[in-house]
């Protein structure tokens, strides 16, 4: 491993450094990360001054705010079992940082800084936490070796590993059995990613099963918010058979709106959401003109809420965000986007509701989409004709469509729970 990293810190770290600088003439978003890594140290230590030097810390680094989200029930759980706790999250990209609050369960934010091996060893010092906590996948070897080095604790929560994945070539496969040999324990969201760790390390000595907490995300946040009470009973909502379409992108909605426009010439009172992914004004625009194009009659959220006339309206866009997980609710089917556009976002949203779901063809990025299609709860579409012969069916058929949602639902059920035993596991490494 040492002479691992002497390569990468010689090598791999300036070059990359080359590029990342050279990019960020281009790129906002990396422009961004690199000047909130400024005067990341002297903010970390005024948060870490307000709590008490006796107290015990546990650091979570998450890549984004996706990741963050899958951790927060873990970080309330300990919290709950521990409140004297101090949590400290550290993240990799604008998006987790400029998202996160300060605020109950995290006590500190920070950016992770580059992995070099001087300022690693001088963040890991700073933060001095009892164990370390990793989401998913954003491994980084300075990061895990210092924190091996200084006999800290290093946990890898919610891991998968692809089946098909490069790290099991020949080399790199050595290069990635070193890198995860320098984690304590390595929890696994299933037996078959299990399975995928023990190929990869050669043994499953440190690799245990303890669920997916995105689960846990999802139920928690089922529970509706105030933005989403203000409008839920608006009156356009009543008597309407309504098709939910979530984080969508233009290639879904191609697929998508023409099959609406199939379901309306069947079903009087049927009634589309959409959701795009980036409710930007161009994208909203996009929208509206695909379903003028169709002759569907469009309103925004916006609108319904500043009490505007939407009358005639029979498709909805969805023009904020934060809403989008609650308003799954209202429908009697939903279809989760970048399924026709590159890889798709979360079907566990709409699934905890009871609600059937349709998705395109591009969803093996998702271990829960393949797990709801193999339970019988959600459907593969490949193009409009398809999704279109799916919709009537299952507007017309209210038995099948139920039966249907009521498995979505269960195989959300089955899997809550695995953020308390996480919390559990975390606790026994610092007590």
């Amino acid at each position: 491993m040492r002479m691992l990293l002497i390569l990468y810190d010689f090598f791999f770290i300036p070059i990359s450094l080359i590029f990342v600088f050279f990019f960020s003439l281009f790129n906002r978003k990396i422009r961004r990360g690199l000047a909130g890594r400024l005067g990341n140290f002297s903010r970390l230590r005024q948060k870490l001054s307000q709590c008490p030097a006796e107290q015990k810390t546990i650091l979570f680094h998450v890549s984004s705010f996706g990741e963050f989200l899958q951790a927060k029930p873990v970080m309330e759980k300990l919290k709950q079992k521990k409140p004297e706790l101090c949590i400290v999250v550290s993240v990799f990209s604008p998006s987790g940082f400029d998202n996160i609050e300060e605020q109950f369960p995290v006590d500190a934010l920070c950016y992770l800084p580059i992995d070099g091996y001087t300022v690693m060893k001088k963040f890991v010092e700073t933060v001095a936490p009892q164990a370390a906590v990793i989401v998913r996948h954003d491994v980084w070897p300075n990061f895990v070796w210092r924190l091996r080095r200084n006999k800290i604790p290093a946990v890898l929560i919610d891991a998968t590993l692809p089946e098909k994945s490069v790290r099991y070539l020949p080399v790199i496969k050595n290069l990635f059995r070193a890198l995860f040999n320098q984690l304590s324990a390595i929890l696994a969201v299933s037996q078959k990613e299990k399975n995928h760790f023990r190929r990869l390390l050669g043994n499953d000595e440190k690799v245990h099963v303890f669920g997916d907490t995105k689960y846990d995300q999802v139920f928690d946040r089922s529970s509706f918010g105030e933005k989403f009470l203000q409008f839920s009973n608006h009156q356009i909502f009543q008597n309407k058979q309504i098709f939910v379409a979530g984080s969508t992108w233009h290639d879904d909605e191609e697929v998508l709106i023409p099959s609406f426009q199939d379901l309306a010439g069947e079903i009087e009172n049927a009634f589309l959401i959409i959701a795009p992914h980036e409710p930007r004004e161009e994208r909203i625009e996009e929208i509206r003109h695909a379903c003028r194009e169709m002759d569907i009659g469009c309103a925004l959220l916006s609108e319904l809420q500043s009490g505007e006339n939407i009358e005639g309206a029979r498709c909805l866009i969805v023009d904020m965000i934060g809403v989008l997980a609650n308003i799954y609710s209202l429908g009697k089917v939903a279809f989760v986007g970048g399924s026709f556009y590159a890889k798709i976002h979360n079907v566990l949203e709409p699934a905890v509701y009871g609600i059937p779901v349709l998705m395109g063809p591009k969803m093996r990025n998702s271990a829960e989409a393949i797990d709801l299609v193999e339970s019988g709860s959600a459907q593969i579409v490949r193009d409009g004709a398809e999704m279109s012969r799916a919709l009537v069916r299952m507007f017309q058929d209210d038995s099948f469509t139920r039966q249907n949602g009521e498995r979505a639902k269960m195989q959300v059920m089955k899997n809550v729970g695995s953020s308390e035993k996480i919390a559990d596991f975390l606790l026994t490494l610092i007590d």
